[in-house]
């Protein structure tokens, strides 16, 4: 196993992700039951949305693939080697074709840098090898020619469209005796491939020529091909359950694998060979990602397609070490199988040829690495407990962290679940683990955060009583908020810069967290591009307030309003996705929205001072000698201190979003059932603790 993946480890592979939505159709998956089906790549209109041109399947022994079509069930002969690529028989592109291999290497990357796919296919004209860079499949011809347009412009490249309308040139009493027979065919310089047909309970093997776009072009190629290698009577290749064997390279010009280029009337399962007491296949365009039981390749809804089927508690085994960490308390991870059981259990047949998909979408399933004793030990102890309120299988919800209080149904979809109510949920370990960071005044009144060992106290303080210190390493970020992942980087800091102590504020974590600040402009353009779909009115740029009108039975936003107009959401959960600038939204909707940013304080002799507003208002430290009109949040005020006059030259404000929680709230937090487990309590406890009045059973 470990070999297997250094050597995934060592390959560079010039793929792109392409996402499509095309129609198609197909035989349903059956409900789960003793097996279940996971898409790993899939895309039915709804749900998980994504898909690959090709796919990468990897073992560590060699691979069995079986062959499943009109002519029937028929297994594939080896072809040896423990790697292979699989693509749809389709129109497609080759981008560009050179015999220099660094070339080909070069388009490939700056496709992917452009994020188109490029994989590099290997053939031999007049008995050279040419390297050809290959992307995507499309459903149509007018779809390809579109495709290279696009490309062309992106990248400075010709594509030719090529497609999957071929010559039959005889068919052959072995795999060997096709490939001798194609390379007659390479060495006139002619496009030629072996073939694996279905044929009346057994695979035939033929050779076929060519990879044309229409019927003209097959005729075209019918004539050059007939006067260069005569003696074959050619006919239109016309099967429907069949492979075409292409190559490509795989992580170099040496290093070559077979491609599977499959009819779209079938279907491809492959299994991997025996090799010892667990035997996994891995995915490539799938986090080099290895899973139990077999992998089935077809085209689904007008895309490839690739379905995981794996035995229930094996398929347990990925679901709980992905969203539970190995060595957390038994109880549980006993706990979160029976709730990833539960919810595979009642997934029925989502996705048509699928149960599941292996993301969050479902629940995430990252096979076979995540696997531990202790989380088998949890799935097998349970093995088929299920969760039942009268009689039939409950919706199965949890997420990360619930922020001290789970929500209610009318919190996160708008309407109650009768056996889901909130309750008190100890939460907080990620809390008190948590480093923490420091907000910070610069002397130029920029606000920032810093983390609280990257600088050094002084002993000093400003006139306000704000401790004082410099940053004691170098080049330290100024961040705008208390995290490496989510805050963006202000500025960098040389060692001795001199900054004053704000505030000081956990590291954001699965309990607590931050968003912003946010400009007004920045909050108004979130909230425009919310109600613009939603057909709602739109609020103005200059944006002043932002409130939580309502909230539900445990604290979470229910409504809220921008300047007096109520910000629109389908539901009331989906307030923490309007508040998004890129991937970052809000972790939960248990928050608190506060105004803030700085005062400029304009004083005798022109000096200026800055000074945080909001949350620390210039009346709280009034102690000091202070005091203010207004409580701090008045854009003109006077401070008097002794005999100087002060007066406010200038305030910026700012949103910023702190909350508690991650994930909707609505079932078990997972960081509760840990706090619960390490309490003492018993995975029946546990979830019947987050959920009342349901049974477990099997």
């Amino acid at each position: 196993m470990d070999d297997m993946w250094k050597k995934w480890m060592g390959k560079v592979l010039s793929a792109g992700l392409v996402s499509a939505v095309l129609l198609g159709g197909y035989t349903p998956a059956d409900a789960a039951g003793k097996n279940i089906r996971v898409a790993l790549f899939v895309d039915t209109g709804q749900g998980y949305r994504g898909v690959v041109p090709a796919v990468t399947l990897t073992t560590e022994k060699g691979m069995e693939v079986t062959l499943s079509g009109p002519q029937g069930k028929e297994k594939l002969p080896s072809l040896g080697g423990e790697d292979a690529r699989f693509r749809v028989d389709e129109y497609h592109l080759i981008v560009a074709e050179t015999g220099d291999w660094n070339q080909a290497q070069r388009v490939a990357q700056q496709m992917s840098q452009r994020k188109y796919e490029g994989s590099i296919q290997v053939a031999k004209r007049g008995g050279q090898t040419v390297y050809q860079v290959v992307s995507g499949t499309y459903g149509s011809f007018q779809i390809a020619a579109n495709a290279a347009k696009t490309i062309a412009q992106a990248t400075g490249q010709q594509p030719a469209v090529k497609g999957p309308l071929r010559l039959e040139a005889g068919r052959y009493g072995s795999l060997k005796e096709a490939q001798s027979w194609q390379e007659v065919f390479a060495s006139s310089g002619i496009s030629a491939y072996p073939v694996l047909v279905a044929d009346n309970g057994k695979i035939a093997y033929a050779v076929w020529v060519g990879d044309e776009v229409s019927q003209d072009a097959l005729n075209a190629l019918a004539k050059k091909t007939s006067a260069e290698v005569p003696g074959f009577s050619y006919k239109q290749a016309s099967a429907q359950s069949y492979v075409v064997l292409k190559q490509d390279a795989f992580g170099s010009k040496n290093d070559t694998i077979w491609k599977y280029v499959f009819s779209p009337q079938v279907k491809l399962s492959v299994e991997p060979k025996k090799a010892g007491s667990t035997t996994v296949i891995g995915v490539v365009e799938r986090e080099q990602r290895t899973y139990r039981g077999e992998m089935e390749l077809s085209e689904y809804k007008g895309n490839l397609t690739l379905v995981n089927e794996v035995s229930m508690e094996e398929y347990l085994y990925g679901v709980v070490g992905s969203e539970m960490a190995p060595g957390w308390p038994i109880e549980a991870l006993k706990a979160q199988a029976v709730l990833a059981r539960t919810r595979a259990a009642g997934a029925g047949n989502k996705y048509g040829v699928a149960n599941v998909s292996d993301t969050v979408y479902e629940q995430a399933y990252y096979g076979y690495t995540k696997e531990s004793k202790d989380i088998r030990e949890a799935v097998d102890e349970t093995e088929g407990e299920v969760i039942y309120y009268k009689g039939k299988i409950a919706e199965s919800l949890f997420y990360s962290n619930a922020g001290g209080m789970t929500a209610d149904g009318t919190e996160v979809w708008g309407n109650p679940v009768p056996y889901l109510r909130p309750v008190m949920s100890d939460d907080t370990e990620p809390l008190e683990k948590a480093n923490i960071w420091y907000q910070v005044s610069l002397n130029d009144g920029t606000l920032g955060y810093i983390r609280s060992d990257l600088v050094k106290m002084t002993g000093g303080k400003n006139a306000m009583g704000l401790r004082q210190a410099v940053v004691s390493t170098s080049s330290t970020n100024l961040r705008s908020g208390p995290s490496t992942a989510y805050h963006r980087v202000l500025s960098t800091l040389p060692t001795g810069a001199e900054v004053t102590i704000v505030t000081e504020e956990p590291e954001e974590n699965a309990y607590s967290w931050t968003r912003g600040p946010y400009t007004p402009a920045e909050v108004a353009g979130m909230i425009n591009a919310n109600q613009t779909k939603s057909n709602a009115p739109r609020v103005s740029a200059s944006l002043e307030s932002l409130r939580v009108t309502e909230r539900g039975p445990s604290g979470r936003v229910v409504e809220m309003e921008a300047d007096g107009t109520r910000i629109a959401a389908s539901s009331p959960d989906a307030h923490r996705s309007i508040f998004t600038q890129g991937a970052s939204s809000l972790r939960s909707t248990l928050f608190d929205v506060e105004e803030m940013g700085t005062y400029t304080i304009l004083g005798a002799g022109g000096k200026r001072t800055t000074y945080p507003a909001g949350g620390r208002s210039l009346q709280a430290v009034g102690a000091d000698g202070y005091a203010d009109s207004a409580n701090g949040y008045s854009d003109e005020f006077l401070i008097y201190r002794g005999t100087d006059d002060w007066r406010v030259a200038s305030k910026t404000q700012k949103f910023l979003f702190k909350g508690t929680g991650y994930g909707h709230g609505l079932g078990v937090s997972q960081y509760g059932a840990k706090g619960m487990a390490q309490s003492g309590y018993d995975y029946k406890e546990i979830l019947q603790h987050y959920y009342q009045d349901v049974t477990i059973e099997e």
